[in-house]
């Protein structure tokens, strides 16, 4: 694991509140893109999965397979890319890795803005993390397109949040990567018709909408085996940027401290000997 999460608040899984979940998100909408009717009806999601990975990241592997084996339409998966060392980087994904969760580490799984599993150990209870999530989504009213136009309406006062989804070939491995986070664009409250043909494209695999507040989510662990969270502070944020920055940081830093350790007995050994050698020679 490359990245541990960061909460305000430690809150067990016991406590699970769907009120708190609706301080911050309201709706999520799915349109598979493109459809085969002439307006595409948004459908309301059961639940929001969003993934943080990397290529780089030799855990990840695991779960990208299991996530990709969720056959559930109704779950609105989203697959980011929020280090810049990846081809497919997205800047939209790494603003809502580190100032909207606040997270650290890479691998992490969100659910529903509110839960947090971190690694692949914790990653892998992520259907039985659905399963005791309790959200309704609700907030926007209707929601289509048609020729290229999107309608929409809503008595919240947030603005709604597209991200657009493809699959993109793995940096490394053969293989695809479902349901990746290509771009993202936020559409203004009170604009509730908008042209975005020129936006999609035909790569385009689906559209996930997102009615949510721009304040900082305080996420709870969903881990059966966790050991609680902690507060984010200046230094966890300056080293989220360097891991960010470079996967590897983080490895090199524990293998440096672990040789350093090794080498100690033998360098008091040394400093003792020496000190011995110029007593003597005196």
């Amino acid at each position: 694991m490359i990245i541990s999460p960061v909460c305000d608040a430690q809150v067990s899984v016991e406590d699970n509140n769907s009120a708190n979940v609706q301080d911050t998100i309201l709706d999520v909408l799915i349109i598979d893109y493109p459809c085969d009717v002439t307006m595409c009806e948004g459908i309301r999601a059961e639940t929001l999965i969003e993934y943080y990975g990397a290529d780089w990241c030799e855990p990840c592997e695991t779960l990208e397979l299991m996530l990709d084996s969720i056959s559930d339409k109704n779950i609105a998966l989203i697959h980011h890319h929020p280090s810049v060392n990846d081809q497919s980087y997205l800047n939209h994904s790494k603003v809502r890795f580190a100032e909207q969760y606040r997270l650290i580490f890479i691998p992490s799984i969100v659910v529903d803005s509110d839960g947090l599993l971190t690694g692949a150990g914790q990653g892998a209870e992520v259907n039985q993390s659905m399963a005791i999530t309790n959200v309704t989504f609700s907030g926007i009213d209707n929601l289509s397109i048609s020729n290229g136009i999107l309608n929409w309406n809503t008595s919240s006062i947030y603005d709604l949040q597209i991200w657009k989804l493809e699959s993109v070939k793995h940096e490394f491995d053969n293989r695809m990567l479902n349901n990746t986070a290509t771009d993202m664009m936020i559409v203004d409250n009170q604009q509730r018709v908008l042209n975005i043909s020129d936006w999609v494209t035909n790569s385009t695999s689906r559209l996930v909408f997102i009615l949510q507040s721009n304040e900082t989510s305080q996420l709870r662990s969903l881990s059966s085996g966790s050991t609680g969270a902690k507060e984010l502070s200046e230094n966890d944020e300056t080293l989220s940027g360097l891991l960010l920055h470079d996967g590897s940081y983080n490895a090199a830093v524990v293998t440096f401290l672990i040789l350093l350790l090794c080498l100690l007995p033998a360098l008091i050994s040394f400093h003792r000997l020496q000190k011995q050698v110029d007593h003597e020679s005196e």
